[in-house]
């Protein structure tokens, strides 16, 4: 499935979603509207029938608070005038002068019912202020205490359905409603009368429909912040995180969805949800924007940011600060300004799109859901359009379109990590390659670089040093003659003593070049003749000990450890001013030959102030190539301490090892 198909299911869910959710208060028959104060349902069956809408004009009679025992006097009051619900009383005119949404009133329907008898319902909802409703006289439901001013009114929000018994008589319904908090006075929904399951049923649907969006919204929140929290460098998931909470808070606790909160928590004050609903819908204005400036930072304008976010905050200090009747009556002009914002993020959104800025196509599909859903949710609150609330509808289709964008985002992002770890996988695979044919070559150097030692110390002992003994023997043949003849001069003694140095000089030459040439599967010959004459060149006590548990020592880096022996040993001697140094060689492990090269001097931190060359590099370059662990640290006691250790395969002996 390409991605252009699935932007097109995606858009016809869409688009079958909100009808689907879609659906105009008011009875589709206009007959069944009720008309001067009476509605005739005479036509329907009483033991069949759905749900319908009480809707038209109900007498109304206005800052009266009437009981039905005052419609059964002599004198029977008179309607001050017919009001249409549902449909708020604020803008009502009455004797020129326009009602506010504060006071209070008595509202008075007859139902002509039609046949048969049965139990039925009354729904009630979407009402802010406080109400009663009686029914031939009897009182059938409560909600908060009616008042004529605030400090008698308590105000409540929830869902009513009280039970009506339809029989032949016309029944006479008297509500009183009361408003001193809420812009709006009087019944703004309509007031339903159906079979009790039926009712029952549309209200549990409504309500499991708005718990699923919740959850949505609630999951989808925390998935985002958590997201963030260990990706902190993106904050576009910190934003959304906090949007989809910010409208979990207000479907929970708004009208929108029947007062959910209710459910959970029980009986909660009116102002405090009133505050809660408003502020949540506040901030998220000012959240959503920065979540799409986040993802699109060219299109979207700071500046519009940072107003949002202005604004929003005068608005919360507004609620904190005044009355909630104020509150309530300043939010239509934060209402106009959304509006605007949501406008404009579709315009900024749609030119996004038309860039090919990733995601923006779903992104823009999901905020235009989310968008008329809260217009018409806004338009619905002013009593401008009639119709029913559909922002969690919205918010799920955007969230649903978001996670769908995210989805793309990641999958990419994981295609590119893949393309990015084949080809790093490659690399590393040439790098180790490369290393290896390095170190091969690294070896092969130093191995040409011992042979031609080598060759250079026995062209040294075989020619040079055969010829220089040669010479000294003849000189002395010589030397016995004149002395014989009488004539022995000084000359000829000192010359005798020079080439007896030149002598030793060239044998130190070979032995120092090339160190093992009696014994090419060992070392420690070699070392043991190299702490002797370093010792007696430098008057330092140098003692050498070995542990053997083989009888050829097959590995061909023990040339290398001679040389880092060479090395650590002329280190001391140069730099530790030691007493004494100790040279160990241990190869009674199969597996290794380990060599340790001890001194009594100042060590590494007084000796380190010396004048150096590079030693330490050398010797660490030298382990290396034959795969050793070279090791320098201060000894207990004082001085330094050099060990390596080598990888080596040898043959033990069959009795004890061979110790010196």
């Amino acid at each position: 499935m390409t991605v252009k198909n699935l932007k097109q299911i995606l858009l016809v869910v869409l688009i079958m979603l909100i009808p689907i959710s879609w659906g105009c208060s008011g009875n589709k028959d206009a007959a069944l509207l009720a008309r001067q104060g009476v509605i005739d349902l005479s036509k329907l069956d009483m033991m069949r029938f759905d749900p319908v809408r009480l809707d038209g004009e109900w007498e109304f009679y206005w800052n009266q608070l009437l009981s039905p025992e005052d419609f059964r006097g002599a004198q029977v009051p008179v309607a001050t005038a017919f009001l249409t619900l549902p449909d708020a009383w604020n803008g009502f005119k009455l004797n020129d002068k326009k009602l506010g949404g504060k006071g209070f009133a008595t509202f008075r329907l007859r139902i002509l019912p039609g046949s048969g008898k049965r139990e039925l319902s009354l729904h009630f909802d979407d009402v802010y202020s406080a109400y009663k409703l009686w029914a031939n006289g009897k009182l059938l439901v409560e909600s908060g205490v009616v008042g004529k001013d605030a400090s008698e009114e308590t105000p409540n929000q929830s869902i009513q359905q009280p039970r009506l018994y339809i029989g032949d008589q016309p029944i006479e319904l008297v509500l009183q409603i009361s408003n001193h908090h809420y812009r709006e006075g009087g019944v703004v929904s309509s007031i339903k009368l159906g079979p009790a399951d039926k009712l029952e049923a549309a209200q549990l649907r409504a309500w499991g429909l708005a718990l699923f969006c919740i959850g949505s919204l609630m999951v989808m929140g925390i998935y985002h912040i958590v997201l963030f929290c260990f990706r902190r460098k993106n904050i576009a998931p910190l934003y959304f995180g906090i949007y989809c909470l910010l409208w979990m808070a207000y479907s929970f606790t708004s009208n929108s969805n029947g007062w959910v909160v209710h459910l959970f928590l029980g009986n909660i004050p009116v102002q405090f949800l009133n505050r809660i609903d408003l502020f949540c819908f506040v901030i998220s204005v000012p959240v959503g924007y920065s979540f799409l400036r986040t993802l699109y930072p060219k299109e979207f304008s700071r500046r519009l940011q940072h107003a949002a976010w202005g604004l929003a905050s005068v608005f919360v200090v507004m609620g904190l600060a005044v009355s909630t009747m104020s509150f309530t009556t300043a939010i239509p002009t934060y209402y106009l300004v959304s509006i605007v914002m949501i406008l404009y993020s579709i315009a900024m959104l749609s030119r996004a799109m038309h860039r090919g800025r990733e995601g923006a196509s779903f992104i823009l599909l999901g905020f235009i859901a989310l968008g008329f859903a809260g217009i018409n949710d806004m338009l619905c609150d002013l009593q401008m359009i009639r119709s029913v609330y559909l922002i969690h509808i919205g918010m799920f289709v955007f969230i649903l379109f978001q996670a769908v964008a995210l989805s793309l985002r990641f999958s990419k992002a994981f295609s590119a990590v893949e393309q990015l770890s084949d080809e790093l996988s490659d690399k590393n695979l040439a790098l180790e390659e490369e290393i290896a044919e390095r170190t091969r070559l690294e070896r092969e150097i130093v191995n040409v670089s011992e042979d031609e030692r080598r060759r250079i110390s026995h062209d040294l002992h075989d020619g040079l040093c055969q010829q220089l003994t040669g010479a000294r023997l003849h000189f002395s043949v010589l030397e016995r003659k004149l002395e014989g003849a009488g004539r022995q001069q000084p000359e000829m003694t000192q010359l005798s003593s020079l080439l007896e140095e030149s002598v030793n000089h060239a044998y130190d030459l070979s032995r120092g070049l090339w160190p093992v040439e009696h014994d090419p599967h060992g070392v420690s010959p070699s070392l043991e003749e190299l702490t002797r004459r370093l010792a007696e060149s430098s008057g330092i006590a140098i003692k050498f000990s070995q542990e053997r548990g083989c009888v050829h020592c097959s590995n061909a880096g023990l040339t290398q450890l001679f040389r880092i022996a060479q090395e650590a040993i002329t280190n001391a001697v140069k730099h530790a001013r030691a007493s004494r140094i100790d040279v160990a060689l241990n190869c009674q492990d199969r597996n290794s030959v380990s060599l340790a090269v001890h001194d009594n001097g100042v060590g590494r931190s007084a000796a380190s102030g010396t004048k150096g060359g590079m030693g330490m590099g050398i010797m660490s370059h030298r382990a290396k190539i034959i795969g050793g662990m070279l090791s320098v640290s201060d000894a207990e006691g004082g001085g330094t301490l050099v060990t390596c250790t080598v990888t080596c395969e040898a043959e033990l002996t069959e009795g004890k090892p061979d110790g010196r």
